[in-house]
């Protein structure tokens, strides 16, 4: 089986003072002996938007900045302070789960990270109004067929071809096929929140608004006929009304 590991804890906080000050709080409160803070920001000169997480980064030897652009990843274990990040960056330092101890993200855009936020339920620091609007939950079905493909694939390969392709692609023509509902932004969400790492929540989500738009994605793979039958099952043995 191919799932990783992202049971570590998480956090939003909001971008004010208030927001920053409790995110590098709850960072220090989950750092163990030994541990390195790792601030990421987009662009080294990003870091410069915010006074205090500067200070931060120059005053302690325990606290290192890596950059997305760069490719930066955390040197060690410890936290992970996010700054201005949305749901495909947090899918890619998702990467290097085994070195993340706790996870928080500054949020700049809203919208851009909330099916996140809604899929991991993190907690909530600072100004939390944002958040009182969450994205629809998920039809249980297309749950249950999201966690079967997150035991199933290669989480280090792309989803874009080969073996993983063929198994997310079929299975999103079943769901279409059978009318369940499919949310592309709350499905990439729940993938980012569920382990799927580096660009592949977010072609998750265009393989879904492409089939919802009429496309028909390639796939050497089809389904059992009665494989949504089987996802019904299932979500009514758990007690779930779909």
């Amino acid at each position: 089986m191919f799932d990783r590991n992202t049971d570590y804890p998480t956090a939003i906080a909001s971008y004010d003072d208030d927001g920053v000050e409790a995110a590098l709080e709850w960072c220090e409160d989950h750092m163990q002996e030994g541990d390195t803070l790792a601030i990421w920001t987009s662009l080294k000169s990003n870091l410069s938007n915010s006074r205090r997480l500067d200070d931060y980064v120059r005053r302690y030897r325990d606290v290192e900045h890596i950059t997305g652009r760069g490719g930066g990843v955390p040197s060690g274990p410890g936290p992970v302070l996010m700054a201005w990040a949305d749901m495909e960056d947090v899918g890619e330092i998702a990467r290097h789960a085994n070195r993340i101890r706790a996870l928080c993200v500054i949020t700049w855009s809203e919208d851009r990270i909330r099916p996140w936020v809604s899929a991991k339920q993190p907690t909530i620091l600072g100004d939390g109004s944002a958040w009182e609007s969450l994205t629809p939950e998920l039809d249980p079905v297309v749950v249950e067929a999201l966690e079967s493909l997150t035991m199933t694939i290669n989480h280090n390969n792309t989803i874009s071809a080969g073996f993983e392709k063929d198994q997310v692609v079929s299975v999103l023509l079943a769901l279409k096929q059978a009318r369940v509902p499919m949310d592309a932004d709350a499905m990439e969400g729940w993938a980012v929140a569920h382990g799927w790492s580096g660009k592949n929540p977010r072609r998750l989500s265009q393989y879904v608004r492409d089939i919802q738009s009429g496309k028909r994605p390639q796939t050497r793979n089809r389904v059992p006929a009665d494989y949504i039958d089987g996802l019904r099952e299932r979500v009514q043995s758990r007690g779930v009304e779909d």
